[in-house]
């Protein structure tokens, strides 16, 4: 069980909850700090993303490209010391980020804000959406948030790319097998931290 249909079929198989936003967000809540060693794995699959209330991304829809990067670095000290705790509590973060070339507009201002996190311990691979049908099929891949043992979430969006939701599964097959598949994208992609200096560091500032 690797390819997409194979976890499409299972997803489709098991018990999902869809959640509303405020419900997926105090599910989430609830469940991850008892993880455990399995750690926290994401897949993030769209090229574009509403991020409302964030300051930096706000900047960036806004044109001003210098005050979003500064405001990244403002971060700093808040992504430290929240990767710290993650770090105590024993719970590995990793993130496995799909890209479509050339690079959107939003995924260019995400990776700078991934490059910060990246430094901090969070564990990001990035790889193309080519390099990922190769490895498990083609087709749209689904934006997935697994917890350790306790959930998987296949999270939902808008068509203009807001937070819509998510469905839970909490099966152990479906589980295991969702976090196997985000596993694989995430070693096959390269690490950020060699992506970053060689696709993203010079490029010119992007245009919303």
């Amino acid at each position: 069980m690797g390819g997409l249909l194979e976890l499409r079929a299972l997803l489709d198989r098991a018990r999902g909850l869809r959640l509303d936003p405020e419900t997926y967000l105090a599910d989430f809540e609830d469940r991850f700090w008892r993880i455990g060693p399995e750690g926290f794995w994401k897949l993030e699959s769209l090229q574009d993303y509403q991020e409302s209330g964030c300051t930096s991304w706000e900047a960036f829809q806004g044109g001003d490209w210098e005050k979003s990067l500064s405001l990244i670095r403002e971060s700093q000290p808040d992504i430290e010391r929240q990767l710290a705790k993650l770090a105590a509590a024993g719970i590995g973060h990793r993130r496995a980020r799909v890209v479509a070339e050339p690079l959107s507009p939003y995924v260019q201002w995400e990776l700078h804000v991934l490059h910060a996190k990246d430094r901090c311990g969070e564990n990001v691979s990035v790889l193309t959406d080519d390099q990922a049908a190769a490895l498990v099929g083609a087709g749209p891949l689904p934006d997935l948030v697994v917890l350790g043992d306790e959930a998987v979430y296949q999270i939902h969006y808008t068509p203009g790319g807001a937070p819509d939701g998510a469905t839970r599964y909490f099966e152990a097959e479906a589980v295991r097998s969702a976090r196997d598949f985000v596993r694989r994208l995430h070693h096959i992609g390269e690490p950020l931290q060699t992506y970053f200096p060689r696709a993203i560091a010079g490029l010119p500032a992007p245009r919303p």
